[in-house]
């Protein structure tokens, strides 16, 4: 007997999709725990401790202590951004995040002269309106490739040129998500290198829980001029490398606001064998 163990694309059109742990290309690793969440996650804990009745280790002595750090991720969207007058955010909280992103599993940590494969790029203000600028003027040049008539391009430009101070304004940083293909003399499966980025942007996700006031969510961006060679210099990518997207970050409108979401195990399929 044993205890139970329970072992994506970009819209050019809205932004990009969020990362349910953030995300888009594989974006991998992505319930209430104050006032109300309390009782879900009492319900879930009960929910677990029934199951492991019949395991060798006491339903009391399991711990779910870590439960509610990771019940209690959330992705908050830009229009539920702080915008009036909100004060700057302490670098040293996207520091956090960052030293929360360095402890995600990676294969290379056994080679010492392999570094991690994510890179982070932080863009602050003008960072990121000189990003999205770049992201429009890639579509300048290829429009045809994607839009049927110039109207219907123009159209778009315009609702994404007011998105830089309209729906991106309140943003204080978006963090440019990169896999490195080469992070050291020891070249990995790129599948492995693309998870390890992955889990290292759901430890920020998780450690941005530890301030209420942040609004975050993984964006997976404009694919195109994501995936373009002009992001890659403005990012200081190398040929092989792959953006993921931008880890999005601004002050909450709400900071008191908790995902209303459960998850029971239907959600996953999980298949036991002796």
């Amino acid at each position: 007997k044993r205890l139970h163990k329970v072992t994506p694309t970009g819209n050019k059109m809205n932004g990009g999709t969020c990362s349910r742990s953030s995300s888009s290309i594989p974006a991998s690793a992505l319930l209430l725990v104050a006032g109300a969440g309390g009782i879900v996650l009492s319900w879930l804990v009960r929910r677990m401790a029934k199951e492991t009745d019949n395991a060798d280790v006491p339903a009391s002595q399991i711990d779910y202590s870590i439960l509610p750090c990771i019940t209690s991720r959330r992705s908050i969207f830009p229009n539920a951004y702080a915008k009036d007058d909100a004060p700057e955010l302490d670098d040293r909280i996207i520091s956090s995040l960052l030293a929360a992103a360095r402890y995600g599993p990676f294969h290379g940590g056994r080679y010492k002269q392999n570094m991690h494969p994510a890179k982070f790029v932080v863009l602050k203000k003008q960072g990121m309106v000189e990003m999205q600028k770049l992201t429009l003027r890639y579509y300048d040049m290829v429009w045809e490739e994607h839009w049927s008539t110039r109207e219907d391009y123009l159209k778009w430009r315009a609702t994404t040129e007011g998105e830089i101070t309209g729906r991106w304004g309140p943003c204080t940083h978006m963090i440019a998500i990169v896999a490195r293909r080469r992070s050291g003399p020891r070249v990995f499966p790129e599948w492995e290198e693309l998870a390890a980025t992955a889990c290292a942007v759901q430890n920020m996700h998780l450690q941005s829980t530890k301030y209420e006031e942040l609004a975050c969510y993984w964006s997976s961006w404009h694919d195109a001029a994501r995936d373009s060679r002009d992001m890659r210099e403005f990012l200081g990518m190398s040929d092989e490398d792959r953006c993921l997207g931008f880890f999005v970050v601004a002050r909450a409108k709400n900071p008191k606001y908790k995902p209303r979401r459960i998850r029971n195990e239907d959600i996953m399929e999980v298949v036991w064998r002796p």
